[in-house]
């Protein structure tokens, strides 16, 4: 029971309005609405064709930027078909998303060639790669080592930066398959994370294969860039006859790293394996230098040969 002095003290109450239906969660077109105010006007979006769902209507799904695996519901006429790539430009958002077909699908008569969703994929990856400038020198954004003084950990370091590099992500990808890689080690490579730059890296993956060279540039450790390639090349002349053996053409692993140190300059260093049987060539472009290198080649040639390596020659020049 209340006392008078509660009583008093409650006033009057604002007049109740009616509550307000709500959407409901999950809208599509909600969804869209709040979707569209992200796309940028101007820009141009990946987008994969995935069904049909009226005479002109299509379930389009976007491929590219921040929005990517946005599902859009667009007319596209009577040439679309299930499984096109097309470029979209979104212009405006009002009164409804609005996006221009930059890309016509095209149903040419006659024509039997056609590419693929893959092939296609990759030739828009290989353009955007084009369009930013990017070489087929990948570009390390971590250093790779703390410990430049111990040679093994170096070692392992290098390693490890190659092979997380997402260069060789679809071949690690066949290594899971066959259990020879985990889950957790793949999920550290680039294509597995947020806004990585996947049409560069598709782009130099598709230049190692081509031409048999992975070119990598980076801080190998800090404040110290190093220039590293690693190259196959067969060893022989050109004048065996082709009744030779394949046994005699021996592949050559070869690597090259050249860095640029404080106080010795320019140093670089050509090592090949053939048939496990190794070559090093070292050059310096400094008369200091090279001369003191050349005093240490005896004991670099001894530690090559204490680490397992067989060593056919050790040679130390000018670098012209």
């Amino acid at each position: 029971m209340l006392k008078q002095a509660d009583i008093a003290s409650i006033g009057p109450v604002a007049r109740i309005l009616p509550i307000l239906a709500v959407e409901n969660i999950g809208n599509i077109r909600q969804e869209l609405a709040d979707r569209a105010t992200q796309f940028v006007k101007g820009q141009d979006y990946f987008a994969h064709v995935l069904s049909k769902v009226g005479d002109t209507a299509y379930n389009v799904k976007v491929e590219s930027g921040s929005l990517k695996g946005t599902l859009l519901k667009m007319d596209l006429g009577l040439a679309a078909k299930a499984g096109q790539l097309i470029t979209l430009r979104y212009m405006h958002d009002s009164p409804v998303p609005t996006f221009l077909l930059t890309a016509t699908p095209s149903n040419v008569a006659g024509s039997k060639t056609e590419l693929s969703t893959a092939a296609n994929l990759i030739g828009h990856y290989l353009k955007q790669a084009e369009s930013e400038g990017v070489t087929s020198r990948f570009q390390a954004t971590a250093v790779v080592t703390n410990n430049p003084g111990k040679p093994q950990v170096l070692a392992h370091d290098l390693k490890n930066a190659v092979s997380k590099s997402g260069l060789f992500y679809e071949s690690h990808l066949s290594d899971l398959a066959q259990s020879n890689q985990s889950l957790a080690a793949l999920k550290q490579e680039p294509q597995n994370q947020a806004n990585s730059p996947i049409a560069n890296l598709m782009s130099q993956q598709l230049a190692i294969l081509e031409h048999q060279r992975m070119s990598w540039q980076g801080e190998v450790w800090p404040g110290q860039k190093m220039d590293w390639d690693i190259y196959q090349q067969s060893s022989d002349d050109g004048n065996q006859s082709a009744n030779d053996s394949e046994s005699d053409q021996k592949q050559s692993i070869s690597s090259e790293m050249t860095l640029h140190f404080p106080h010795l300059g320019k140093v670089s260093a050509r090592i090949s394996l053939v048939d496990g049987r190794m070559r090093v060539n070292i050059l310096a472009d400094q008369p200091e230098t090279l001369e003191m290198l050349k005093a240490k080649r005896l004991s670099l040639a001894e530690s090559i040969s204490k680490n397992g390596q067989q060593l056919d020659a050790l040679t130390v020049e000018r670098d012209e």
